[in-house]
């Protein structure tokens, strides 16, 4: 069901003539639900005065003041009231309010979602943020540097790399292949996947970086990682002996030989978690080594390194396109948030001790994800510095 104040968006774009098709058939399913809905909004969209003192706000909005906006409250009820036969007023009053209570929704959106009144250079409609989408660049070693294809999800191979859907991408020179890497940087508000030379497979989250080599060495295959992803990584024996996969991170080395898991290591976590889905990997950091079994976790930090059993699946969701939380911090999740949608989260200086719990797609935009934070007590405010969004975080 859509909030109040989605429903006076749309109404809000009906009256600009910006309203899509999409939104057309959401605006007038919402009418369909209720008579009263169906009444409102069409003396919304057929009485003049109302009409015209919603324009006025539109053209003048940048220079309205307090006053302004509680003359506007009453006007718009006043003439709304003044355009109902008399025959009707039982019925017509029960909905006024609601009529009103849209309009000035909408006003109360455009001044105070923002607290303290931010100017209108400042103010920001989260409504715009949409969801990341299929985002990369793939740099080489030779100086080469692709921008990825948005309409496809990820790329293979080594002589001949390839989306992975077959389609040409580049083909490079064999003399060369063997000293050359590659390096994937999937930004803030990307995703990728890659299949290695090797046949392993990799889901890259946002904010992140692979480096790999086009062609692995006889003894051992590894890669770097700067961010988080996801590894399916193929069993591969040479003269008897299984050939090691080592994912290298800033703090620490996984060695694996085929497995499935996830490593979340972004700098400004200042930890690295290494998630284990299926068979076996060893994790080496310092003079430290600990291996782990499936649905364990491990997370290294300055105090050290700690491992625990949990439910994979809380921290794989993003591979496939999910939001889960469960017993996760207010820092975790807004950090998830910032990443995806790439939008700048502030926090206050004392962080509320909020745990969250709840699921939702990452193809949902910003405001649906919030409007399930807010349901868990979590306010914040949004606010426009330059061109760039900002979500402050309050306590």
């Amino acid at each position: 069901m859509k909030t109040t104040l989605e429903i006076a968006i749309l109404i809000k774009k009906q009256i600009e003539g910006i309203i899509t098709s999409e939104e057309t058939k959401e605006l007038r399913k919402w009418a369909q639900e209720d008579p009263e809905n169906e009444l409102f909004l069409k003396e919304v969209l057929s009485n003049d005065n109302v009409f015209d003192d919603v324009l006025a706000y539109m053209e003048f909005r940048q220079q309205l003041g307090d006053t302004w906006i509680s003359n506007f409250k009453q006007n718009t009820s006043e003439k709304i009231l003044r355009g109902q036969k008399k025959e009707n007023k039982g019925f017509r009053l029960r909905w006024i309010g609601y009529a009103a209570a849209i309009l000035i929704a909408f006003l109360a959106y455009q001044f105070f979602y923002v607290n303290d009144r931010t100017s209108p250079s400042e103010q920001f409609d989260l409504a715009k943020v949409e969801p990341g989408t299929n985002k990369a660049e793939l740099t080489l070693s030779d100086g080469h540097k692709i921008s990825l294809r948005a309409d496809k999800d990820g790329i293979s191979g080594d002589q001949h790399l390839t989306y992975s859907d077959g389609t040409p991408l580049f083909s490079l020179d064999k003399e060369k292949l063997s000293k050359m890497t590659a390096n994937i940087v999937v930004p803030c508000g990307g995703k990728y996947q890659v299949t290695l030379p090797d046949g392993t497979k990799v889901w890259l989250n946002s904010s992140s970086k692979l480096t790999y080599p086009l062609v692995f060495q006889e003894d051992k295959r590894v890669v770097r990682l700067e961010g988080e992803a996801y590894f399916e990584v193929d069993r591969i024996i040479r003269n008897g002996e299984k050939k090691k996969f080592i994912v290298q991170t800033q703090d620490q080395n996984i060695e694996v030989t085929g497995t499935e898991f996830n490593v979340s290591a972004y700098d400004d976590d200042k930890r690295t978690v290494t998630t284990l889905v299926n068979g076996a990997i060893t994790i080496l950091s310092g003079n430290r080594r600990m291996a782990m079994r499936p649905n364990e976790q491990a997370t290294l930090s300055e105090k050290g390194i700690v491992k625990k059993n949990v439910d994979v699946q809380h921290f794989i969701a993003w591979k496939n396109d999910k939001f889960l939380f469960y017993e996760t911090g207010l820092t975790d999740v807004m950090r998830a948030i910032s990443r995806w949608y790439n939008i700048e989260v502030i926090f206050p200086e004392q962080v509320p001790s909020t745990f969250l719990y709840g699921e939702i797609g990452r193809d949902k935009k910003l405001v649906e994800v919030l409007r399930l934070l807010e349901k868990s007590g979590v306010k914040f405010k949004a606010e426009l510095k330059g061109s760039h969004p900002k979500l402050i975080i309050l306590p």
